[in-house]
């Protein structure tokens, strides 16, 4: 069954590799509207979530949101499809760093001679940030969460390590960024997905407690690497991207080591939920992010 949905997928993105981008981008949206509503879970999940973060919006603004992003997955689905042999050319002409907040900011995280920890989310064409990166000229190594399928799960490390990217496994992965990190290579963290309590600390997003992942800043202190929240944003034209990356965020240390992981985590979450709250069509609403509660309890399940 592994084989045969690897196959499936395979051929799907090839079919969407053929097309012009000027039919793949409808034909894909048109397939992520009809998932929209048929999948009534991750609508169900969506809408909870989007209550939790813009209480004071009504629910037609909160569907329609919901509607946008979904969309948003669609045209980064083509983004996927289309990873493959992508060319540095294609990415020139349709990944820019954004003046004032691009390159310029990275550059200067990396004056401090020491590797640069990102921080980012599932936000915009996520998978097309670090292969456009290092096609640009500054390859990085990022956390990911191996797939259940085999099959699909060595393809998409081929995809993504691309133009000298790698991919680290998150089962044991402190101790790999720890090493890229004192080599002065840079890392990638996605910083928006529910953890399990020992894995993580209790940070407010959205007012809500998020169990959030305590890498980021458990390394930046280990480190003293700086830290940058980075994230690519559709542009006003269809197939064109920015990278914003922002000045480097502070990271305190006091020696209380668990006070300093968790008011940085909840500084770098803080960060992220500003992100969000001005692109929220562009984040990825359908994971149960406050699933993990200090209480024991499900908002999902309520």
């Amino acid at each position: 069954m592994d084989w045969i949905i690897y196959v499936l997928v395979r051929a799907m993105a090839g079919f969407f590799r053929l097309l012009p981008l000027f039919a793949a981008y409808p034909l894909a949206e048109s397939i992520a509207l009809l998932v929209y509503l048929l999948d009534r879970k991750h609508r169900r999940i969506g809408m909870i979530n989007l209550a939790i973060a813009f209480p004071e919006k009504s629910p037609a603004w909160r569907k329609s949101v919901l509607r946008r992003s979904f969309l948003q997955i669609g045209d980064h689905a083509v983004e996927l499809c289309r990873l493959g042999g992508i060319s540095r050319s294609d990415i020139e002409s349709r990944v820019c760093y954004e003046p004032g907040f691009g390159l310029e900011n990275y550059r200067e995280a990396k004056k401090q001679g020491k590797g640069v920890i990102f921080l980012t989310a599932h936000v915009g064409a996520w998978e097309l940030l670090p292969l456009a990166h290092a096609v640009l000229g500054h390859p990085l190594s990022f956390i990911v969460r191996p797939l259940d399928n085999r099959f699909l799960d060595a393809w998409g490390s081929r995809l993504r390590n691309q133009y000298g990217n790698r991919s680290v496994s998150k089962f044991g992965s402190i101790r790999k960024l720890l090493k890229i990190l004192q080599d002065r290579e840079d890392i990638g963290i996605l910083i928006d997905q529910n953890v399990q309590e020992k894995n993580g600390v209790f940070v407010s997003l959205f007012g809500k407690p998020a169990c959030t992942t305590i890498a980021p800043a458990a390394l930046a202190l280990k480190t003293g690497a700086p830290v940058v929240a980075g994230f690519i944003l559709p542009d006003r034209r269809k197939g064109r991207y920015r990278i914003r990356f922002y000045p480097p965020l502070q990271v305190s240390s006091s020696g209380d080591r668990e006070r300093d992981i968790e008011e940085n985590t909840a500084r770098f979450v803080q960060f992220l939920e500003d992100v969000i709250r001005r692109y929220p069509h562009c984040w990825l609403w359908g994971h149960r992010r406050f699933r993990t509660q200090p209480d024991g309890s499900d908002p999902y399940l309520e």
